[in-house]
């Protein structure tokens, strides 16, 4: 089955298409006036043009704006599949860009880029292997983090607990 991104991103496409095509008709119906054999000033000649061309202008923005759709929702659907690294660096600037752009909220991705804890452990792990800490900053954090870790589970609870309550 062909994914969601492809079929936006083929829409995006022949509108793409569309839209030139449209935009060579109306240039074309826009220089018939040229050929009409009516004298012109330079004004209402311009006029004359637009006039004749009118409604291959409004198709041509109609088209326009399904393109700019098309291409926004292939967009948002390949970041949504898509899998994003994380880490702390990139976390607070989705998270600044967000505070910033508040549209950016409903995408989520501040919470899908922070790093889990199962991902900190690792890179404690990691950290300690090369040397870069000692065993005993390795074991302080990695207590910190099992306590951040069970302060979080104790708040999800208590949270579902006065959920249940409400009902």
């Amino acid at each position: 089955m062909v994914s969601r991104h492809w079929l936006y991103f083929g829409g995006f496409v022949v509108t793409g298409v569309l839209l030139v095509g449209v935009g060579l008709v109306g240039l074309l119906d826009a220089l018939s006036v040229l050929s009409g054999g009516a004298t012109y000033g330079e004004e209402f000649l311009l006029l004359a043009m637009l006039g004749a061309a009118a409604e291959w202008v409004v198709v041509g923005i109609v088209l326009g704006l399904l393109a700019v759709a098309f291409l926004t929702a292939t967009v948002v659907s390949v970041l949504r599949a898509k899998s994003l690294p994380r880490s702390d660096r990139l976390a607070s600037l989705v998270e600044r860009l967000e505070r910033e752009y508040p549209i950016l909220r409903q995408f989520d991705v501040s919470e899908r880029v922070e790093p889990t804890t199962e991902d900190r452990r690792q890179q404690l792990k990691e950290q300690y292997v090369a040397g870069e800490i000692s065993e005993a900053e390795f074991e302080r954090e990695m207590q910190r983090l099992l306590d951040d870790d069970s302060t979080e589970a104790q708040s999800r609870s208590n949270t579902h607990t006065n959920i249940e309550i409400d009902k």
